[in-house]
């Protein structure tokens, strides 16, 4: 005789799918604000076996949950928003997305700010753009898909930031606005940090460097979230290139 499936085996409960969506997309925030789950506990005064019990649902009140939104820089209705998107909609970009984002420096400039969960008006603070420009520029952006608004008004690129951005526009871009930087440095003055190296290796061990990049690009924006959450001292922009050439 053929096996009926019963009601809980063929209707999942929406609330509770949303409900794990929810818990999923806090625990993205947290990670990306750079909370681990020993800091958490220890801000909340509970212990690790708690505070995981929290992160999975289990005990968590809706205090306890706008309290946690809230070192991760969410409100309520930005998780909602969040638990609706996968954790990065977009992996790559197309090449009319890339060429438009190298069209305006103050555009990218924009685009970087927010994809690295600082607020368009550091663009103002930090880049001297005028306000209405740095405005223009994120509904330009909303337009590309590259950003969304959420409720709060809070931004957010939908663009992972481990994305490598070594194509034709982005290259040309560079060449134009960013080189200038790095060849007008003054390698003589103490306050010039860099390091330099020189190495014999197959083509097998070139790829190894050009990993190598990358992980240091992702250590730079751990560095960077530590110290912008800890540091009691005023913060500076910094242009960092990590680059080999054949020699």
């Amino acid at each position: 005789m053929d096996h009926q499936p019963t009601p809980s085996e063929t209707f999942k409960d929406p609330s509770q799918e949303e409900g794990k969506a929810l818990l999923a997309a806090l625990r993205r925030a947290l990670r990306a604000a750079n909370w681990t789950q020993a800091r958490l506990a220890e801000e909340m005064g509970v212990g690790s076996a708690t505070m995981k019990r929290w992160l999975h649902g289990k005990g968590l009140s809706f205090q306890t949950l706008e309290r946690l939104c809230a070192l991760a820089g969410l409100g309520l209705s930005d998780l909602v928003q969040e638990s609706r998107q996968p954790d990065y909609a977009l992996n790559s970009l197309t090449l009319a997305q890339e060429a438009a984002m190298t069209e305006d420096p103050g555009l990218s400039t924009v685009f970087f700010l927010v994809l690295n969960q600082w607020p368009p008006s550091e663009a103002v603070e930090a880049f001297h753009l005028r306000p209405d420009d740095v405005e223009r520029h994120v509904e330009r952006l909303i337009r590309l898909a590259l950003i969304d608004r959420l409720p709060s008004g809070r931004l957010r690129a939908r663009l992972n930031p481990a994305y490598v951005w070594q194509r034709e526009p982005m290259r040309r871009h560079f060449e134009r606005h960013l080189k200038q930087y790095f060849l007008s440095l003054d390698f003589g003055r103490p306050d010039t940090i860099f390091g330099v190296e020189m190495v014999k290796v197959s083509p097998v061990g070139a790829a190894q460097v050009h990993e190598k990049i990358e992980q240091f690009r992702s250590d730079l924006r751990a560095i960077a979230k530590q110290d912008r959450r800890t540091a009691v001292l005023p913060a500076e922009w910094y242009a960092v290139l990590a680059v080999a050439r054949n020699m």
